[in-house]
């Protein structure tokens, strides 16, 4: 997901070429969802879009047999097709992010908005290359999980330190790698 885009995810800057936007789409709705309907609103807010830009990308990702096919209020579910190229676009981000951080010693606050670019020119074959390279990591650096099958369901959510009360103990085991300066801000604090 390309957090700078502007209002609109299908026109703005020079690479938001139309498969990069589907396949932008459809891995926020996986990520979002954990398998189950996203909403419009919620998917704008995610990607930092309009609802109008969601409205538009829905009747899109639907023709091309990516999205089910729902009246206009009902949360946007992916099929399984669109599922598959989810499942795909999150093991390729993930598993570069984890060869820039092992290969190339890419700070982790830097890791994502690298990988963001770079996921959409690379094939499931080079993806899988990477992963052979790499000895087939269970997880990115950040601490989510690679997915390895065709159509792996989404990770629940976790906790979050937010959800938790002063005292309590937790052990930290993935961070959002979406706000680079609070994983610097983690980082740095060790």
């Amino acid at each position: 997901m390309a957090n700078k885009a502007g209002p609109d995810l299908l026109t703005v800057g020079s690479d938001r070429s139309a498969s990069r936007a589907r396949e932008d789409y459809v891995k926020a709705i996986y990520q979002l969802g954990a398998g189950e309907p996203v909403r419009a609103a919620a998917l704008a807010r995610y990607l930092r879009v309009s609802r109008v830009s969601v409205s538009k990308a829905k009747r899109q990702l639907e023709a091309e047999g990516l999205l089910e096919e729902r009246s206009p209020l009902q949360p946007l579910r992916l099929s399984r097709r669109g599922s598959r190229l989810a499942v795909a676009m999150v093991r390729r981000h993930r598993l570069l992010e984890t060869f820039l951080h092992r290969a190339l010693h890419v700070p982790l606050e830097r890791l994502h908005a690298e990988a963001e670019r770079i996921e959409h020119v690379i094939s499931d074959d080079i993806a899988l290359r990477i992963a052979t390279l790499l000895g087939r990591p269970r997880y990115d650096p950040h601490g989510h999980p690679i997915p390895y099958g065709e159509s792996e369901p989404p990770v629940k959510p976790l906790a979050t330190l937010a959800g938790l009360t002063a005292g309590m103990r937790a052990r930290v085991v993935s961070l959002d790698d979406h706000d680079e300066e609070a994983v610097a801000r983690l980082v740095a604090a060790g």
